[in-house]
């Protein structure tokens, strides 16, 4: 999933939950037009953000970052 794929699920996560634009950004201690560019890919957020993003949405984190994914073996250093 790409940066602006994971924006978009934030605001689908972010209506489903009853929060507005306003009081999410709020609740991240995040002025609305900031988190609105978030939002709508236009920045990415800190790392520490986008932790609290899923916290609030009760997202997992290493989902959303498909770490739970197998990791591409482009070099072999074990058998």
């Amino acid at each position: 999933m790409s940066y602006k794929d994971f924006s978009r699920y934030f605001r689908y996560k972010r209506i489903e939950m009853g929060y507005t634009q306003y009081e999410f950004a709020r609740m991240l201690t995040l002025k609305q037009s900031h988190y609105n560019k978030i939002e709508n890919g236009l920045i990415e957020p800190s790392f520490g953000i986008l932790q609290l993003i899923c916290i609030y949405l009760e997202i997992d984190l290493t989902e959303l970052l498909e770490l739970k994914k197998p990791i591409e073996n482009r070099y072999h250093y074990f058998d």
